[in-house]
Formats: structure tokens, C-alpha cells, sequence
């Protein structure tokens, strides 16, 4: 019998970022993390994710670093003695972790309760054929699927039911992705890997739904059966390409209410059937043609749809679902912000704009990938974008994508391709597929061909006619006032519109002020104005009214870090929380702008005031314009800080890296050191590894360590004020340096923890003039031998890892514990 109390809670942590896995889950984990401490229980979080931010809110004691395995999980529970047990926050492989601590017995011999989820739950949505047999019992429909055991078996059923087909591995070791094939030698070569990766030895055939629309219902049920839909996502792709690498829009765009209503019912009656306590995310396939639908697949745990569900509608889904694992019901969880005390959780959001997210690509990065878009995943990471109109939520998701790196999103030229090369596009989606759209309108392609040949909903093309009609109208009528008015009002930016007119981004914001078309902030929450709501959260419009309102505190203004990308990924998220938590203490208002919908620095209770917009040189000016902050932050020196600069803005920069700690150059040991005025400081040894990895401690001999702590004083003095990585190689008992460079962003969440110091807080102070604080330096517990090493996507995109992979490409890190 499971215990009643439940005083100390464990929470299972995702594991290092990859493809397919942004900081949505460390989000929601800090989330959960900040409601149990509020509601005075115990929290243990266990992961190998270097770059965890929620570690940092519990006491060494309560972050444990540990391999993310049945062995080592059941040696964590059986030396703890935990009441619960969170499994919601780690993804499908948790759940694959759960089912084999399950058949060990652990749960029932220690009496430790599952929360959010039950056992029961996680084995019906995870195998495929479980699913399909209680879709039947309650008349919803699904696509027969067949689970089989051996490669003349899968044969045989598909010469039956013919191609295309899908085949996914039943339990896989590996977070692997459906793949569909379309003869029998692909498939045959598919099977190979899929039966070998699976713990069963088993695939899941089923015929190809290909072509049909998805969409996405993210539902909420409680104790007591109460259930909400929180967010209804339609993807702008069919079936076919991964929902992760779809532009995705919310509120619905095309579905009658007769299909809408239908697809909801089922969502809210799938979260009843599974007694979920918590958060349910269900996929669906829309036939248009007919208006009939098949669910295809229901997530009971966070990912990255419920993140973008929670970023749209200004929900707050992690703190609500966690309440109702504590056995809380909707209608006694208030959300923060309404100002009503009848304004409980049972609120379903109602959207007065339109969101998107999309998909980002790292390609130019990793040019021997495939870039046609499939059921693999590719995308490294999205941004999210608001608007009054689609026109206006896509341009703004489009200038998003930072302009330096275009050839990121699209594999070619668009505009240089022949008409044979942009069909076979257009047929074959491949990243950066809208501006190959774009491209196809230009040309003269007719909604009805562009339907035919993509299987995309017609209603987008016509919005994407649009887009073009108004290109068109600003190049035919330069600086022309009622023409610029109106590009804006739909989403063109400055710059888009500074190279149609083949001018200045300045030249047109200088004509655009003159002639008083100003942006207007609106809140983003869940009632659409229809109860009063503290807005913290805010996204920029051409209208009249603005709901922004400026305070008089003295305030920093911190420049975010975007669409998660391969080098800096997750680590410059770690850093940006840090600095908003660092001016925040200092005593500063803390606003930020950043777009990314994974993002853990946009969660509501961290900056004091959130712009959820294009990271461009219009938009800080705008927010800057309006806010007039004291300072203005930003995490070392790159393109938007270049430009902001050109165009007057005074920035503070943190003496870091975004790039790397210098690939190219030998080292051994890599010293961290700080210059605070006349002072300096050693910080910390590591060992740097001929792999890139780091080592804590160095294990450096008393003789090496004396000398790395004279040498590195007298490299620092030389420095300006800040933290530095001084590189030494060891030549005998020699030491030769051979770098001084400030701190690589992707080391810093390592660094932080094996020093047990936070260098981030260090150097916003030394950076704002604050260089009276410095922190004081301790200790981590003796014994302990700690390895950083970078997670590459390689694999992922199915192309070959060099032996000495650039760490400058890693799109994660893992750390590991081991005794010395």
C-alpha cells in the first residue's frame, strides 16, 4: 500500500538537450520545483544535464548528478527514503525508465507513489497496440497499427496493406523517431536498426496517414474529472514531417467548428479514459477530404507543444498541473496574475491574437545532413511569434531568424533555382520550406497547384499571397507613408522593408517616426481582456492602444538568447537566468526580450517584465524607446549587440565567449580567474581532455598547481576587469600558456557547479559597476571527480561524428559524478 504523507518528492530530470529535446522540460521542472517548495515539501531532482538550471534551486544535497538509468535510479530510491516520485518532466525515456523500475519491483516494495501519472497510464500511451485496443473500447478512431517480431512478419502485413508505411521500435533504448518507408529495400534496411534498438526486439507497422492534416489539443484534467482544453495548435505541415520541425499556429486556423468541437471532445475524453492527473497532450490526423479524424498519439508528460501551449496563451501549465498531482482540483488553484478571487484555474483560455511557432535549423553548421523533411526531427530549436493577423504572426516568426543566418533555414538560394529544383522543394518539403513558398508565389503558382504539390491547407497560401501583394506595393511605392503603414500593421520589419526599398533600416525608421507609426504592446494571458490581469508578459503590435506600463524603478534591459542553437544552446539560457536573478537582487526592474518557446529565462516569475519578440535592432529600440532602462545587457559580443551598437545603443557586456573556449589550442589545464580592479583571484583548476572534455579537479601535481597559480596571477594583471580561462600545456615539468580568453558561455553551468560559485553573478556585477559585491568562494566537497562532455546531434541527423568533434557544434553537455 502506497503512503499517505508525501513530505519528500523525487523528480527524474531529462537528461543532456538534443534534438528534440530544448530546456521545455528544465522549465517546467523549475516550475514544479518552486510549487513543492511552496508547499513545504522536500524536492530531490536527479539528472546528468550540465546545463540544469532547476539544480540550482535546491542545496547540493537535493541535485543529484547521476546517470539517468534503471540501475542507478533504484540505488537512488533505495538509499532515500521518498514518498513520490515525478516522472512527467523527463520525456518518453523516463517513462521507459519507469516500466523497467516497475517490472524490478521497486515502487511496490518501497511504497512510493507516482504522481501526475499512473503506472497503468504510462504502459497504455506508450505501447502502441495497448492504445489502439482502449481507442476501440470508447469509439475513437486510430490507424491499426501491428506489433511485430520479425522481419518476414513486417513483410508480409505490408505486402498486405501496401505502401507507404510507418515502423517505429517498440520500447526503444533511444529517444528514435517514426520512419516512414516507401518500398521494401528502405524498409528492410530500417528494420535492421528498429529491431535492434528496441528492448523488445519488436517494431509498430501501420499504414501511412501521410498528407492529412495534424493537429494538436493540449488538455488538463483534475482529481475529480474536472478536464480543460488549454490549447488547440494546428500544423501548418501534414502528416509526414515532423511536428517538431512544422510551423505551428494557435488559435486553429482552418478546422470548421464542427471539426473543432469533434476533435476537442475527443482530447478531454482520452484524458478521462486515461485518468490523467495533470497535463495530456493528443495528436491527431484530420482527413480533409472526408472531416474524419484518427488520434495518433497521447503524451501524458511535458514536451515541447505544452511548452509552446503555455508561452501562447499565458497559462500557467506547469504550476497548475503540479497542484493537481498535490491533490488539488481546478476549481481551488488560483492563477497568479488575475485579480479577481473568483478567478480560479478553471478558466479554459480564450486567445485575442495569433501565436506560431518555428522550427530552426543548424544545417550550414552540419553541411552533409539531409535536409529534406521527414518523420526524423532535425530542427535544433524554434522561436515563437504573436500577432494580430497569420500575415503578421509569420513575418514576425520569419525576421525572427536572425538574418546572419538565413543559409540556416534554407538549403539553397531560393531565388536562383530553376523551376525543375523548386518542384522537387515544393514536393519534397526541406527546411527552410516557407521562403521556397514565397518563392513559388512570386513566380506565378496558383493556390490549387501549391495544395496539390505540398498537401498544405489552401488557406495559407492565400495568406502567403498576401504576404507577397504587400512586398510587391512597397517595392512599387517607395517611403510612401499609407503603404508603410499597412506592411506593418501585417508584420514587416524594418530591415525587410529597408531592402525592398533598397535603403537604410535607419533611413526607415527615421521616416517611420516622422510619420507617427509607432508599435503598441500588448499582454499576453489567458481570458483575452476578459478578466483584470497583472501583465508581466508582452508582444508588439501596430494598433492604437498600449497596455505596457513603464515604472520609474531603475532597470536593466537583457537581451535574451533566441532560437536554441548548436554551440551555445542551453548554456546561454543558464547564463541569462542567472542575470536576471543577479540585477534582480541588485535591486533592478529586470526586462527581457527573447522569442525562444523552450526558453526557462520567460517563465513569468523571473524577469520582472517579459517582451516575447524578434530579437532585431527594431524591436530592442522600440522596447529600449519606451522602457528607458539604465543599462542595457547582453552575454558577450555578437551580431545583435554589434548592431545595436552601430545604431547608438550603449551596451554592457559580460566578458564571455559565445563561441568556444579556443578548439584550436593545446591545452592541459585551463585555470579560472578573476581581476576584480587591483585584485586578482584563482577561481579554479580543470583538466582539459584531448576530447574537449573538463575535468574538476585537475588532479594537477603540488609542484603544477603552485605553478599555475603564480603564472595565471600575472597573465590576469593584464586584463581588464572580469573572469578569464588561462590555458596552460604541460611540457615536462614546463608550463606554457597558451590562451587568456574570457569564459566560454557553454562551460559556465559546469564550471559553476564543480566551483560551487556563481561566476554569472560575478561578472554582472563587475560589468554594472557593483565589483563591492564580490561573492565569496567555496568549496566543493572533497573526493569527488566531475566530467563535462558535449553531446553532439550527429546521430541524429544521420551523418558520421569526426573523431574529434568541434565542441562548438555540441547541442548539449553531460555531467557525470564518480569517486576519485
Amino acid at each position: 500500500m502506497a503512503r499517505t504523507k508525501l513530505q519528500k518528492i523525487l523528480i527524474i530530470g531529462s537528461g543532456p538537450n538534443e534534438i528534440g529535446v530544448d530546456t521545455e522540460l528544465e522549465t517546467a521542472t523549475l516550475q514544479t520545483i518552486q510549487v513543492l517548495h511552496e508547499a513545504g515539501k522536500e524536492v530531490t531532482f536527479v539528472s546528468n544535464n550540465a546545463n540544469s538550471v532547476a539544480g540550482d534551486y535546491l542545496d547540493p544535497n537535493h541535485f543529484v548528478i547521476s546517470d539517468l538509468d534503471a540501475n542507478s535510479l533504484i540505488n537512488l530510491l533505495r538509499n532515500n527514503d521518498f514518498d513520490g516520485l515525478i516522472p512527467t518532466l523527463g520525456g518518453t525515456p523516463t517513462f521507459q525508465l519507469l516500466h523497467q523500475l516497475d517490472e524490478a519491483g521497486i515502487f511496490e516494495q518501497l511504497n512510493i507513489r507516482i504522481l501526475g501519472v499512473s503506472l497503468k497510464t504510462i504502459a497504455n500511451t506508450q505501447n502502441p497496440e495497448a492504445l489502439n485496443r482502449i481507442l476501440q473500447n470508447i469509439h475513437e478512431p486510430y490507424i491499426p497499427t501491428n506489433i511485430l517480431n520479425e522481419t518476414n512478419e513486417v513483410l508480409k502485413f505490408v505486402r498486405r496493406i501496401g505502401y507507404p508505411v510507418i515502423v517505429k521500435p517498440v520500447a526503444a533504448i533511444s529517444n528514435n523517431n517514426r520512419v516512414r518507408c516507401e518500398n521494401e529495400h528502405q524498409l528492410k534496411q530500417i528494420l535492421a536498426s528498429a529491431f535492434r534498438i528496441s528492448t523488445t526486439h519488436q517494431v509498430a507497422v501501420e499504414k501511412s496517414i501521410v498528407g492529412f492534416k495534424e493537429i494538436e489539443m493540449t488538455v488538463i484534467r483534475d482529481n475529480e474529472n474536472t478536464r480543460m482544453l488549454i490549447c488547440a495548435a494546428e500544423d501548418f505541415n501534414p502528416v509526414g514531417v515532423h511536428a517538431g520541425d512544422s510551423i505551428v499556429f494557435t488559435p486553429t486556423q482552418t478546422l470548421t467548428d464542427q471539426e473543432f468541437q469533434a476533435i476537442r471532445s475527443s482530447a478531454l475524453r482520452i484524458a478521462q479514459e486515461f485518468k490523467i492527473r495533470g497535463i495530456c497532450h493528443v495528436q491527431f490526423a484530420l482527413n480533409q477530404s472526408t472531416g474524419n479524424y484518427y488520434v495518433i498519439r497521447v503524451n501524458p508528460y511535458f514536451d515541447r507543444t505544452t511548452a509552446f501551449a503555455a508561452r501562447a496563451t499565458g497559462y500557467p501549465v506547469a504550476l497548475v498541473c503540479t497542484q493537481i498531482s498535490l491533490g488539488k482540483n481546478l476549481r481551488n488553484i488560483t492563477i497568479p496574475g488575475l485579480r479577481q478571487h473568483d478567478s480560479l484555474a478553471l478558466i479554459e483560455p480564450t486567445l485575442d491574437h495569433i501565436a506560431v511557432r518555428f522550427p530552426t535549423f543548424s544545417f550550414a553548421s552540419f553541411a552533409n545532413a539531409n535536409q529534406e523533411l521527414n518523420t526524423r526531427m532535425k530542427s535544433t530549436g524554434a522561436v515563437i511569434a504573436f500577432g494580430r493577423s497569420t500575415e503578421e504572426a509569420i513575418l514576425k516568426a520569419i525576421r525572427s531568424v536572425d538574418s546572419t543566418t538565413t543559409s540556416e533555414q534554407a538549403a539553397l538560394d531560393e531565388s536562383r533555382l530553376n523551376e525543375g529544383q523548386l518542384i522537387n522543394v515544393l514536393v519534397h518539403p526541406t527546411a527552410g520550406e516557407v521562403f521556397y513558398l514565397l518563392e513559388a508565389i512570386r513566380r506565378g503558382y496558383q493556390v490549387e497547384e501549391l495544395a496539390e504539390l505540398t498537401k498544405i491547407d489552401a488557406f495559407y497560401f492565400y495568406k502567403l499571397i498576401h504576404i507577397v501583394q504587400i512586398e510587391k506595393k512597397l517595392r512599387k511605392n517607395l517611403f510612401d507613408a499609407s503603404v508603410l503603414r499597412k506592411a506593418k500593421f501585417y508584420g514587416y520589419g524594418d530591415s525587410q522593408i529597408a531592402q525592398l526599398w533598397k535603403s537604410s533600416d535607419e533611413k526607415v525608421r527615421k521616416f517611420r517616426e516622422k510619420n507617427q507609426i509607432r508599435p503598441t504592446f500588448k499582454g499576453i494571458e489567458p481570458t483575452a481582456g476578459e478578466f483584470p490581469y497583472n501583465n508581466r508578459s508582452y508582444y508588439t503590435t501596430y494598433e492604437t492602444e498600449n497596455e505596457s506600463q513603464i515604472s520609474e524603478k531603475p532597470k536593466v534591459f537583457i537581451l535574451g538568447t533566441a532560437n536554441n542553437q548548436v554551440g551555445t544552446n542551453a548554456a546561454a539560457e543558464y547564463v541569462t537566468v542567472h542575470m536576471i536573478q543577479t540585477c534582480r537582487d541588485l535591486g533592478f526592474e529586470t526586462i527581457l526580450i527573447n522569442n525562444n518557446p523552450n526558453a526557462i529565462s520567460i517563465l513569468p516569475r523571473l524577469a520582472d517584465k517579459l517582451y516575447i519578440e524578434p530579437l532585431t535592432v527594431e524591436n530592442c529600440l522600440n522596447i529600449i524607446n519606451s522602457e528607458q532602462p539604465d543599462y542595457v545587457v547582453a552575454q558577450g559580443k555578437w551580431q545583435i549587440v554589434n548592431d545595436l551598437s552601430a545604431a547608438g545603443v550603449k551596451i554592457t557586456q559580460l566578458p564571455l565567449s559565445r563561441t568556444s573556449r579556443a578548439e584550436n589550442v593545446e591545452s592541459n589545464y585551463l585555470v579560472v580567474a578573476e581581476k576584480n580592479g587591483d585584485k586578482q583571484r584563482n577561481l579554479g583548476c580543470f583538466y582539459t581532455a584531448t576530447d574537449a572534455s573538463l575535468h574538476f579537479p585537475s588532479m594537477a601535481s603540488k609542484q603544477i598547481a603552485t605553478k599555475l597559480q603564480h603564472i595565471t596571477q600575472s597573465e590576469i594583471r593584464k586584463q581588464d576587469e572580469g573572469i578569464y580561462s588561462v590555458m596552460f600545456k604541460q611540457e615536462g615539468s614546463h608550463l606554457i600558456v597558451t590562451g587568456t580568453i574570457p569564459l566560454a558561455v557553454q562551460d559556465i553551468p559546469f564550471m559553476t557547479y564543480a566551483l560551487n560559485y556563481d561566476l554569472v553573478a560575478d561578472m554582472v556585477k563587475l560589468s554594472l559597476n557593483y565589483s563591492d559585491c564580490e561573492s565569496k568562494l567555496k568549496l566543493t566537497s572533497a573526493g569527488t571527480q566531475l566530467k563535462l562532455e558535449h553531446v553532439f546531434p550527429y546521430e541524429q541527423l544521420q551523418i558520421p561524428q569526426p573523431q574529434n568533434a568541434p565542441f562548438s557544434l555540441a547541442i548539449g553537455a553531460k555531467i557525470t559524478r564518480t569517486q576519485q
